[in-house]
């Protein structure tokens, strides 16, 4: 191994690393087959409160909090970015040892940064074990994967602290410009019909960014918007469900929107898929599948994984402020925006879009769309 950043260590053999991933991974299923009552689950019982609950729950199998934003420079160059942390439980029970590292938790993350105007793609994974150098806190917001972090302050502002390599880094604070929402009925988001298939999902759908980005040697200050979600489970997905299309979206009149697709392997989408629209105040007005269409389109064949991505969809809803239907469709702003899973062999597409109001032409909002489970399904890793 060598040490590529302070505090994290990179195996040079990648099939080496995947073997250990594997390793833990199956590690983590065997003990979850053994005691599957060990694990808590999302129900409407358990009220959230905050800031606690912006914490981790380490009694739950897999948590994330992910941000996707847009941002531009002084000269009005426009970048997306990516920034993912992971915490996967290998076993039930939140026990502490006094190692350095523990085994009990795993850490990965994931950074990306669009690069518009040179239509340049940067992306790097981290993978750890709970330790020194990777975490996540209770009791409030406070994660760290080597030398990438997101932490709350006392006053609300999220910091982030990023890079990709040598090639990028960014320093950003992400101010609330509305609440937080909690997705789902009574609190939880069901993905299937088993009461286990579900998840707290809980999303501040619109942050003021504001920082600095370091793109081969020229800094940058950079202002735009971002989204962030954390979601927290132990049982995502069903057997019969192979992964999901998911777009954030926020709208230029102050609105946002929230859908996901998820997908069976016998062709189509799950009755549990769902779209969710925010209102200027933040209240939510939830749609299920019956009452509004996804149409895949655009597909892009990347030259890595093979996996063909549906990366320019169309949806149509019916507005719940105006009472009448629309149509929109996701452009992505560049096609080669894939996470190819070098470490841990899950790869997706993950991609800055606008949104386009079909009747007009026009553009109304931008969007980061995320499609997964296009090369192995993701239903055994996420149940």
């Amino acid at each position: 191994m060598e040490a590529r950043h302070p505090g994290v260590m990179v195996m040079t053999n990648c099939k080496q690393m995947k073997l250990a991933i594997l390793s833990i991974l199956l590690t983590a299923t065997a003990h979850c087959l053994a005691e599957p009552a060990a694990y808590s689950f999302a129900t409407p019982e358990r009220k959230l409160t905050f800031p606690a609950d912006h914490g981790n729950h380490p009694d739950f199998k897999i948590e994330w909090w992910y941000i996707t934003g847009h941002l531009f420079n002084e000269a009005q160059d426009r970048f997306g970015f990516e920034s993912t942390f992971f915490r996967i439980a290998t076993r039930p029970g939140t026990e502490k040892t006094n190692s350095l590292f523990n085994d009990d938790q795993i850490y990965m993350a994931h950074m990306a940064v669009s690069d518009l105007k040179s239509k340049q793609f940067y992306h790097e994974e981290r993978f750890n074990r709970e330790g020194w150098n990777a975490w996540s806190k209770t009791g409030d917001l406070d994660v760290r994967n080597g030398s990438w972090s997101l932490k709350r302050r006392p006053d609300g502002v999220l910091e982030l602290a990023g890079s990709i390599q040598s090639r990028c880094s960014f320093s950003l604070e992400l101010t609330p410009e509305k609440p937080h929402v909690i997705f789902g009925e009574n609190g939880v988001s069901r993905k299937g019909n088993s009461e286990t298939a579900a998840s707290y999902y809980i999303t501040w759908p619109r942050l003021k960014a504001e920082g600095t980005m370091a793109l081969h040697g020229k800094n940058h200050t950079v202002k735009g918007s971002a989204w962030m979600d954390h979601e927290i489970s132990s049982s995502q997905l069903e057997e019969d469900q192979t992964g999901w299309d998911w777009v954030s979206v926020q709208f230029d009149d102050g609105r946002e929107l929230m859908a996901y697709m998820l997908r069976l392997k016998s062709g189509g989408y799950s009755p549990w898929s769902k779209m969710v629209w925010i209102d200027r105040e933040g209240k939510l007005t939830h749609q299920s599948k019956g009452s509004f269409e996804w149409q895949p389109g655009g597909d892009w064949k990347s030259e890595i994984t093979g996996a063909v991505y549906p990366i320019s969809p169309e949806f149509t809803a019916i507005d719940p402020a105006s009472g009448e239907k629309r149509t929109f469709l996701v452009q992505p702003l560049m096609k080669k925006q894939e996470m190819t899973g070098k470490l841990a062999g899950v790869p997706y597409w993950e991609g800055a879009c606008d949104v386009i109001e079909k009747s007009t032409g026009q553009t109304v909002g931008r969007a980061y769309l995320e499609l997964a489970g296009y090369v192995d399904g993701l239903s055994e890793r996420l149940r």
